[in-house]
């Protein structure tokens, strides 16, 4: 691009935006929405399965659109996406911050949820993972840490604002910072792949570029110099082994099956338990302050944990760093059930926040290890419908659960089952083998 300094690999920025993206995406964040339960449920007499049909509704609406997103990212690239993205969320924001009714809520909210889930998970990662392989795990640990920083920040903030200005005027903050951080920079920067700018993967010269950036007619070049730094662990491959497989041939792979089977398993785990997490914690004698203290440590451990899982998914199995996830997961529920003070509770925030986010950027990680970049956008897409199914589920039967029983006890006993059951597909769910010569 004009203007910038050659020596600056452009696919940086595009990590960048993508972040920032993220970072004001939090708007949309169940983490966030917890946050708001109490006060609106108060003024308006929600339950709390009314409110978390709205998480679901959008959930679901966002898992049928994450598909044919992830074609588009995959086609046309992910700017168009990110903006339209942000654009929604940022006009659901407004419209909460003026919502009188409880139909009003579910529009603005659904929208807000399918816009997050269907079009700009859909957008930051994949691309990034188009324009790295030999940094991948850490730039898409930065795009993921983007959305934990804008948690950790914005948690306390909105709570502020709430506390100070009340609940609307903390909705229009949340729109107001998505077209500022998120909209702008998407827009100005995101490119869908290095060749469209005449780049290749990683900012390589011709002569070291990887055998993905090369037409599948070309004779092959000579292997490039190995770089021993970005050690590569038995499920990655390194530049010049990197498989590009058609979507059909990745549907064929038990694989792909075993690990979306997981990853929609874990993901009712998740969501089950943060969207009703503050009014939990309330109903355990801990006050609205230290609830949003608890949120705020699951962010900065999730953070964390995004940046170390990334690191260290260059030089060992991703799907192995997943299984830990899992029983991580299964051992925050385990303390979760029994907290009774608050040091309990902040030791399931750095449970619980290690293992979503970890189990969040390794699952991008893992699938682009074992099936290349080029249809990246359409594997992620059905994957993380899987996801986004699992956590409308989980939210849904955490507030069924409770307004049924009167507690959340028996829905966080049956998430503990689901996480050690999901730990067991993920370790089935190994490397495939490539089908039929290499394919754009």
């Amino acid at each position: 691009m004009v203007g910038l300094p050659q020596r600056v690999y452009y696919g940086w920025y595009v990590a960048v935006a993508a972040a920032a993206m993220e970072f004001a995406n939090a708007a949309s964040a169940i983490a966030i929405l917890t946050l708001f339960v109490i006060p609106m449920g108060d003024e308006f007499g929600w339950s709390r399965t009314e409110i978390s049909g709205a998480t679901s509704l959008g959930a679901i609406l966002g898992a049928s659109l994450a598909p044919f997103a992830g074609r588009m990212v995959d086609r046309l690239g992910s700017r168009k996406i990110l903006v339209l993205g942000g654009l929604v969320v940022a006009g659901a924001c407004f419209s909460l911050a003026a919502t009188q009714t409880l139909l009003g809520f579910y529009i603005a909210f659904t929208f807000a949820r399918t816009a997050d889930q269907g079009l700009i998970k859909i957008g930051t990662s994949p691309t990034v993972a188009k324009w790295f392989l030999r940094y991948r795990g850490r730039t898409i640990a930065m795009v993921f840490f983007g959305g934990g920083l804008g948690i950790i920040i914005l948690a306390p903030t909105v709570q502020l604002v709430i506390g100070a200005w009340g609940w609307r005027s903390a909705w229009a903050m949340l729109g107001g910072l998505m077209l500022v951080l998120g909209v702008l920079p998407s827009a100005l920067v995101i490119r869908r792949q290095p060749e469209d700018l005449g780049l290749r993967v990683d900012g390589a010269s011709p002569e070291h570029s990887s055998n993905d950036a090369r037409p599948i007619d070309s004779a092959p070049a000579d292997p490039p110099p190995i770089d021993p730094s970005p050690a590569s662990g038995p499920d990655l491959p390194t530049p010049d082994e990197e498989a590009q497989w058609l979507l059909r041939d990745v549907l064929r792979t038990p694989s792909f099956w075993l690990l979306l089977f997981s990853l929609f398993a874990v993901s009712t785990t998740s969501a089950g338990v943060t969207l009703h997490l503050v009014p939990y914690l309330s109903e355990k004698g801990l006050s609205s302050g230290s609830s949003v203290t608890i949120i705020s440590i699951f962010s900065a451990s999730g953070a964390a944990a995004t940046v170390l899982a990334g690191f260290l998914s260059e030089r060992i199995s991703p799907r192995l760093i997943i299984f830990l996830g899992y029983l991580l997961a299964a051992t925050a529920m385990v303390v979760l059930i029994i907290i009774d003070n608050l040091a309990e509770a902040y030791l399931f925030a750095v449970l619980q926040g290690a293992a979503n986010s970890g189990i969040n950027v390794l699952a991008p990680i893992l699938m682009a290890s074992y099936y290349g970049r080029s249809s990246m956008g359409s594997i992620f897409g059905i994957t993380r419908a899987g996801q986004v199914i699992g956590f409308a589920l989980g939210a849904l039967i955490s507030g069924v659960v409770y307004d049924s029983t009167g507690s959340y006890q028996d829905a966080f006993i049956l998430f503990v089952i689901i996480a050690v059951a999901s730990s067991l597909f993920i370790l089935l769910a190994r490397r495939p083998l490539r089908i039929g010569p290499t394919s754009r």
